[in-house]
């Protein structure tokens, strides 16, 4: 079911306290982390029943509660009690979020982005909470578990405010900083350098919450990216390279098609509204590069992913069709043999 902003929501039964699901892009980079201190990561992917394949694949759909238990996990299996926040060095909140940071872009100041971010946060997962708390002089952004969800937030935490802190800080300056940290968790033993490195001087531990302390100078602070410069924005989203100029136009439609699929309708129009192009304009852009057409293009994406949920994820053949926008699982039957030649339920057989 879609809620009223299009966003797919995917519905659980009333025992499952798992919680909802997020895209496996959240764990780009962990395999290669983890390896580097020694550990399996297909092992630690399967001990909180993660499919191996979403440690590479960033298009598979997963339990949010199996990401903070993996979390925890790999910095277990490292030895690394910083593991969540040496990840988040290379991490972009951007392409976590998906069609959510579509909400986010329109911003006009930091202020703005916090207020959004806290009020559409369940669109991305119901599995965290983002809350503002004004302060004299400030905002608190706080970040938290939901009840039930995992037995520890420490890496998940400090992952997600070191995100939060690198994305102002692509708004602001290189050398931006909070006014400080808080955490709820204890400090790890030994130095606290990347610590300061992602938050600055102000870290705090013990404290009763997750959050970013910004002060009024940088929620002032107007955002990059409004106006011409917003398909910047989207590029970031769907993880395109430097220079997108140099990206072919269908590679750009299939992954803004890739990053909304699971959450948000993707007709032409809604490609078009990610790419800041009026539908009648994409569509000629694509027929000028000599790319296939918006159609088929979606239609492959869906192709793919089909495949994919099926042979890599534990989702019900009703839950996939509502993932790649089909009314109901007949519909997606009858395409999926189409494309394949083969049943769903064979496909799914052979996991």
């Amino acid at each position: 079911m879609r809620n009223g902003h299009g966003i797919l929501r995917i519905g659980r039964p009333e025992s499952d306290v798992a919680g909802f699901l997020i895209r496996s892009a959240i764990l780009e980079g962990a395999a290669d982390l983890i390896r580097a201190h020694g550990a399996r990561p297909a092992v630690l992917a399967r001990r909180v029943d993660l499919p191996a394949r979403a440690l590479t694949d960033p298009d598979l759909m997963v339990r949010a509660t199996s990401v903070l238990e993996f979390f925890e996990l790999a910095a277990e299996a490292c030895s690394l009690r910083t593991w969540g926040l040496t990840l988040a060095r290379d991490a972009r909140l951007a392409a976590i979020l998906g069609p959510l940071w579509i909400l986010l872009r329109n911003s006009r100041t930091v202020d703005q982005m916090c207020k959004e971010l806290a009020d559409n946060f369940d669109l991305y997962s119901d599995s965290a909470l983002v809350t503002l708390e004004r302060t004299e002089g400030g905002l608190y952004l706080n970040w938290s578990v939901t009840t039930a969800q995992a037995q520890s937030e420490v890496q998940m935490s400090e992952y997600a405010m070191s995100l939060f802190a690198s994305e102002i800080r692509s708004h602001l300056t290189r050398d931006w900083m909070p006014r400080a940290v808080l955490f709820r968790h204890a400090a790890p033993g030994g130095s606290l350098r990347l610590y300061r490195t992602a938050f600055g001087a102000d870290v705090r531990f013990n404290q009763g919450r997750n959050a970013l302390l910004l002060d009024t100078r940088t929620l002032e602070a107007p955002l990059r990216g409004r106006g011409a410069s917003g398909r910047a924005l989207a590029d970031r989203l769907v993880h395109l390279e430097e220079h997108p100029a140099e990206q072919s136009i269908a590679r750009r439609v299939e992954a803004i098609i890739r990053a909304l699929m699971p959450y948000a309708p993707c007709g032409v129009k809604d490609v078009g509204h990610a790419l800041q192009m009026a539908p009648r304009t994409l569509q000629l852009r694509l027929k000028k590069a000599d790319a296939p057409s918006f159609v088929e293009i979606r239609d492959a994406v869906r192709s793919d992913l089909a495949s994919k949920y099926l042979r890599h994820s534990k989702l019900s053949v009703v839950q996939i069709a509502e993932i790649l926008g089909y009314a109901d699982s007949t519909s997606l039957s009858r395409s999926f043999r189409k494309w394949h030649g083969r049943s769903l339920r064979e496909v799914r057989r052979q996991r």
